[in-house]
């Protein structure tokens, strides 16, 4: 009887352990592997959520910044039912500063533009890459001239994927990467850590 008992408990700890096995794997399942070209670059990245939504790329468009410097923008944007992702890749012609304090200012400039009043801002390696990370929540309904509710989270982030540092100290890189999400924390989260960009030869 004994016996029976220990080896019924020890089968429970089996099917306890299986079950959480099992439970793990269908959650790390639901994770939807995105993969595929955008302009010249080989983009990827996971998107944890359960939200119906749709991944777009758009075609390129060409520019030249206030300094004369030419550049291409490739935008992929992940489309969701009650969220968005916009991810935009910018070649220029010539490498750019890519240090903190030029990722910082893009994130700033970016979600000051979307309504924010103080930002929060961070220093993330994103890619293996220094990037900065910032984001804030709605306080007010009436932010965002009335595209936002009250405590929707907006998250930008900004780093070089192909970013070096020169033979003068100074970092650089020829593309600059953009994220602005209004996706809940855990799935920014968790694109941003998996996101992995593939930048053609110089």
């Amino acid at each position: 009887m004994m016996m029976a008992a220990r080896a019924m408990h020890g089968e429970g700890k089996l099917f306890s352990l299986t079950l959480l096995l099992v439970l793990e794997l269908a959650s790390s399942a639901s994770a939807a592997h995105e993969s595929g070209p955008v302009g010249p670059y080989n983009v990827s990245f996971d998107m944890n959520t359960t939200e119906d939504y749709i991944v777009v790329v758009e075609a390129p468009t060409q520019g030249v910044t206030s300094d004369g410097i030419n550049f291409t923008r490739d935008n992929l944007t992940v489309d969701g039912s009650d969220h968005f992702i916009f991810l935009i890749l910018t070649r220029y012609d010539v490498p750019m500063l890519a240090n903190t304090t030029a990722n910082a200012y893009i994130v700033w400039d970016a979600l000051i533009n979307a309504g924010a009043d103080e930002p929060a801002i961070y220093q993330p390696l994103i890619d293996g890459k220094p990037g900065v990370l910032g984001n804030f929540r709605f306080e007010r309904q009436d932010l965002g001239g009335g595209r936002y509710e009250e405590g929707d989270l907006i998250v930008a982030a900004s780093y070089s994927p192909d970013g070096r540092e020169y033979e003068d100290g100074i970092y650089r890189g020829n593309t600059d990467c953009r994220v602005i999400s209004t996706f809940p924390w855990e799935v920014v989260r968790d694109m941003l850590n998996t996101m992995h960009i593939e930048v053609p030869d110089q």
